[in-house]
């Protein structure tokens, strides 16, 4: 073809060896010596923009997750933005469970994003299962034909996904995650489009790490304030509770030095024995303080409990007071067998028998039970007659400085510092703690356990 047949298609463009030179070239790719044909030209001007724009994306993500740590918000963003650049139907960041090893769909967007959000699939698991065990990406022209894929998740969503683009995330040599593009057509994804997810994850797989670090020192920080704030209360509660009695004996000791001679036997056994009551009470104050820091820092197994035998237990240590307020326990015919550490569920029976007994009428009727509930879990609890609890007292029940001060025939000791150290043993036995009361109608006091199989 000649000059001047193509002339109309031929774009000027100065050669880098001389600004006179000119030639016409092919028409697909032409370009030789100084000249550039339109379609070539037009080409070039595409892959430019596209490659430019592929740099504002990566520049975009890389601000995002400098800027910010919340990392749901940067991750749906620049995951749009992948999807929207490489025009698929979905795209998903889905992040390795430390502790158990699988998958969870942490972020996605796209066709039915909120039905793959929160997925999660076993350790080895599909695609994304095996680029993240073998650490290598990987390009499925057609997921249809590959034994890999998921295909559960194509049927939730009602989509048939065919090719997939799927990137580890890979952080100081682990590799934390996946980052995974789809669509429905196939053969969709080239080694070209491998060249932007790459440096996209680096990125991201930075960003999610350094948000977990940030995270764990929130959760840590949060843990001390809390754990300092409990100090704080457990002291002024201890002192407080070891304020009385401590009185006690100061005050009749003194009272049998300076007097003594002058007493009857009577009034003498009298301050003797409020002596040794008020010594008993401090002994059982230091007992609770060893329960507690052994609760902290004791690492127990979960064993099948025989409940019936440790409510009897509790109630032979409380049958004095039993015997005192003349209170009447009802038992259920049956226990549901549940895990838990043997000693500690004693002491929960035994503080929330007390508190029963304590507050729970005159004379007191307690009547205990438990609920088996379809999370996996049992719910054991002490039902009593008494004045019952406001909206308010229920609230701080279970805080260390909490006292209850309802009027009644009974001096109420308070429940702060028992009920705070139940609260901290069913929690680390992984259950929860709960009150039910209405003013006038009783209270009913319960904890959670793990049912056993």
């Amino acid at each position: 073809m000649t000059e001047s047949k193509r002339k109309e298609d031929v774009i000027p463009f100065p050669s880098p060896r001389s600004g006179l030179e000119s030639q016409v070239v092919d028409t697909d790719y032409g370009v030789s010596g100084g000249r550039y044909t339109e379609k070539a030209l037009l080409q070039a001007l595409e892959a430019l923009r596209r490659r430019n724009y592929e740099l504002a994306l990566l520049q975009r993500a890389s601000q995002a997750f400098n800027s910010t740590l919340e990392l749901d918000q940067v991750l749906a963003a620049v995951l749009e933005e992948v999807r929207l650049l490489l025009n698929a139907v979905a795209c998903s960041v889905w992040l390795v469970d430390s502790e158990t090893g699988q998958l969870i769909c942490w972020q996605a967007t796209g066709v039915e994003n909120e039905v793959v959000r929160g997925w999660q699939l076993a350790p080895g698991e599909g695609i994304v299962g095996w680029v993240a065990q073998s650490g290598r990406v990987l390009i499925v022209p057609d997921a249809r034909e590959d034994d890999r894929h998921f295909k559960e998740i194509d049927e939730q969503t009602g989509l048939e996904m065919c090719a997939i683009l799927s990137v580890p995330l890979e952080t100081k040599g682990q590799v934390i995650g996946v980052l995974q593009v789809l669509d429905t057509e196939v053969n969709r994804f080239s080694p070209i489009d491998l060249t932007l997810l790459e440096p996209l994850a680096a990125a991201a797989a930075t960003a999610i790490d350094n948000a977990r670090l940030v995270e764990a020192l929130r959760q840590r920080t949060h843990d001390l304030e809390r754990r300092n704030d409990e100090l704080d209360a457990f002291a002024q509660t201890v002192a407080h509770d070891l304020k009385i009695p401590l009185g006690y004996i100061v005050g009749f000791a003194e009272a049998l030095r300076e007097c003594g001679d002058g007493m009857e036997f009577e009034d003498i056994c009298h301050h003797l024995q409020t002596i040794a009551w008020s010594g008993r009470k401090m002994e059982e104050i230091v007992d609770e303080l060893l329960l507690l820091a052994g609760v902290r820092s004791a690492e127990v197994e979960l064993q099948p409990l025989d409940m019936a035998g440790i409510v009897a237990q509790a109630q032979e240590r409380l049958s004095g007071l039993i015997a005192k307020h003349q209170a009447k326990i009802v038992h259920p015919a049956h226990w549901p067998q549940a895990l838990g550490y043997g000693p500690w569920v004693e002491e929960v029976w035994a503080n929330y028998l007390a508190n029963a007994i304590q507050y729970g009428g005159c004379p007191p009727r307690v009547e205990l039970g438990a609920t088996e509930r379809t999370d996996g879990s049992i719910c054991f609890w002490v039902h009593d007659d008494g004045a019952g609890l406001t909206a308010e007292e229920q609230r701080h029940l279970f805080t260390p400085l909490w006292r209850n001060s309802q009027p009644g025939p009974v001096i109420a000791e308070g429940y702060g510092l028992s009920l705070s150290i139940v609260r901290r043993i069913v929690e680390r036995l992984g259950g929860e703690v709960g009150v039910e009361s209405r003013v006038g109608e009783g209270s009913r006091f319960t904890f959670t356990l793990p049912a056993a199989d």
